[in-house]
């Protein structure tokens, strides 16, 4: 079922992100054609433009249909006279855009470009006519062509005009490649009637030119107001503007990229300029009803993965509770072999005595012994178990100060028939000073499952050390067996509820013992641990136990430096 809600949950995340990439897929068309018609708009609105900034410069000498009759042919310089006057400045100057540069005139089939001036001293602000300038085609420079850029001209235009046979009565611009740099130029033909067909043309600076590609971005009704909503073009809009061979004449944001984009290319009579239209990223999302499809993979990756970690939060919950069955039925187990072994001694060694096998008094003392005990032993397990259901619970009766030597040395003596039965010996180092708050049978449950685990996982004929001292304000409480001691790995372990070193599962316990230990200790406000008992082996355990101030109802007088008693 876990696997099957992740299997759902993952078709569900796909299909939602597929859903998303189709919303976003239809979003992403309708920005391409607003892009598409943002180019278009600014095509014709550059078309008009360029229209009438040549009709004001050129339309002096296009006759439309009509031919030249007049034997006077104007010469390039003739072509300011026409631009409007501003009594301002005392100058001709261009209403409708920039300024040309330099006007020029030239004859289809002579090589001799007739050139007109500028001598105003801010050319880019108004105009004054020259002095005539005819010059051969030799000349290296003629007013201000290089000799390639006039060679460019003469060659291009001669060239274009022969190849389209009927005479073009509107206007031309053509953007060029000379070797030194752009040349921009516009042109117009008029044919005369004796047979001429007479070139007027006006070039352009690159500068002027991008500033008047720039004024047709900035125009009015360009875009709708639907579109821009009170936003200027530019901030909705990127523009660039490139020649045939791909050179960018105007840019509006200079290393914009973006797949929201339209390209739309001029007539070759606009200069076969390619215009590209970009819609600018960040303002993409406010062009679409409702906004852009943002989105949802995040969220649903979000949903994926938390559905994964429940999943393994409840595979890692099923598993904890089999480990937790599995170690309740070991415990259950464990205590039922625990109880079972004293009460099979018990009954044992009653059957001998209703039976009357024992037939001495000697005999008889001495099963009765064992009962007592087997006894003992089950009294303990009993003890345990009960301690063990209470665990964590503090408990409610008051503690009491004691000196907990001679506590101490009653746990002992009640324990060492336990250890007589596996032929081990205990010794004692008691300091009787410590005195300590402690609960009534704390301390005895503390010590004897201490005394019980050295016993049962130490060898046989061993000696267990129990020692009681005071240092540094605690009462430090160890036993210390000859068993094979506890590795690092597992130093910490052992004291969890069932938990067993490697070296005590062939052994039999309950695996609570320790667990009952550190719960008193902490109770108490004292700590716990596990150290090797020597270089050779074995295992110390230790508690340490704040003393207690108050002086103990019954105090003795110390009995000295301790020293080790055993029996």
């Amino acid at each position: 079922m876990l696997l099957a809600s992740i299997g759902l949950t993952a078709l569900a995340v796909v299909d939602a992100q597929r859903a998303v990439r189709s919303q976003q897929a239809v979003t992403q068309r309708a920005l391409r054609e607003y892009a598409t018609f943002a180019a278009w708009s600014y095509a014709q609105h550059l078309n008009e433009v360029l229209t009438t900034l040549l009709r004001e410069s050129l339309g002096a000498v296009n006759h439309g249909d009509d031919m030249h009759t007049s034997p006077r042919v104007p010469a390039a310089r003739d072509l300011a006279h026409y631009l409007p006057w501003d009594a301002v400045c005392m100058c001709h100057r261009a209403r409708s855009g920039p300024n040309p540069s330099t006007f020029f005139a030239l004859k289809i089939g002579d090589d001799r470009l007739d050139v007109g001036l500028n001598t105003h001293a801010d050319p880019t602000h108004g105009w004054e006519v020259d002095r005539p300038m005819p010059e051969p085609l030799a000349m290296g420079f003629v007013g201000d062509y290089s000799r390639a850029e006039k060679k460019w001209l003469v060659d291009t235009l001669t060239r274009r005009i022969r190849r389209a046979g009927q005479p073009d009565h509107g206007y031309t611009l053509v953007v060029g490649e000379t070797g030194e740099g752009p040349l921009l130029a516009a042109y117009t033909l008029m044919p005369t009637s004796w047979g001429d067909t007479m070139v007027y043309g006006a070039r352009y600076s690159t500068k002027a030119l991008s500033a008047m590609l720039s004024q047709v971005l900035d125009g009015n009704g360009l875009l709708p107001s639907t579109f821009t909503e009170g936003r200027r073009n530019r901030d909705v809009l990127a523009i660039r503007v490139r020649d045939r061979a791909g050179n960018t004449l105007f840019d509006s944001a200079p290393g914009l990229t973006s797949p929201l984009d339209a390209h739309i290319d001029l007539p070759g009579r606009a200069g076969a300029l390619g215009i590209e239209a970009i819609i600018r990223p960040e303002v993409a999302g406010s062009l679409i009803i409702g906004g852009g499809a943002p989105s949802r993979l995040p969220i649903l990756l979000g949903v994926l993965g938390l559905a994964a970690a429940l999943a393994v939060v409840a595979v890692a919950q099923l598993r904890r509770e089999g480990d937790l069955a599995r170690l309740r039925a070991d415990f259950v187990s464990s205590v039922s072999h625990e109880l079972r072994t004293p009460l099979a001694q018990i009954k044992l060694y009653l059957e001998t005595l209703r039976l009357g096998r024992a037939k001495t008094d000697a005999e008889r003392d001495w099963s009765l012994g064992h009962i007592d005990r087997e006894t003992t032993r089950l009294h303990h397990l009993v003890e345990n178990v009960l301690r063990f259901s209470r665990l964590g619970h503090v408990d409610a009766t008051s503690a009491v100060a004691e000196r907990i030597g001679e506590e101490v040395e009653r746990v002992v003596e009640e324990f060492r028939p336990l250890a007589a039965s596996r032929r081990a010996r205990i010794v004692t180092q008691i300091d009787a000073r410590p005195t300590l708050a402690m609960r009534p049978e704390a301390l005895r449950h503390l010590l004897l499952n201490l005394l019980d685990n050295a016993v049962k996982y130490g060898p046989n004929e061993q000696t267990v050390r129990v020692s009681l001292a005071q240092r540094d304000g605690e009462a430090v409480l160890s036993v210390a067996d000859e068993g094979p001691g506890v590795p690092v790995r597992e130093r910490e372990q052992i004291w969890t509820p069932f938990a067993r070193g490697a070296a005590a599962r062939a052994k039999g316990g309950s695996g609570i013992g320790l667990t009952i230990v550190r719960d008193v200790v902490e109770q108490h406000g004292g700590r716990c641990w596990v150290e090797p008992a020597s270089p050779s082996g074995g295992a110390r355990f230790v508690v340490t136990l704040p003393l207690d101030t108050t002086p103990a109802p019954n105090a003795r007088a110390p009995l000295g430096d301790p020293t080790w008693h055993a029996s």
